[in-house]
């Protein structure tokens, strides 16, 4: 799996957790992004803890509910948007 599609989860200070890509980092803060929200920095002193999953925000199986020309179809779309 790709480095930047790999989940990480963060926990924060009050016990919620997060899951997202961990953007960059630095000794005071993480800056972190959530699908479909924008990046957010989080003090160091608000996180218990943050680990990569082994998994990735892909859901598994999308595309075994496509034909084969579907996902054609859709692997010649992407390559187009180059």
């Amino acid at each position: 799996m790709e480095p930047g599609y790999r989940v990480y989860r963060v926990e924060l200070a009050d016990g919620s957790l997060k899951e997202g890509f961990l953007v960059s980092e630095d000794e005071k803060a993480i800056v972190f992004r959530a699908v479909g929200l924008p990046d957010e920095r989080i003090a160091r002193d608000q996180i218990r803890g943050g680990k990569y999953l082994k998994r990735s925000l892909m859901p598994e199986g999308l595309l075994e509910a496509f034909s084969e020309k579907e996902v054609s179809d859709l692997f010649s779309y992407l390559m187009s948007l180059k």
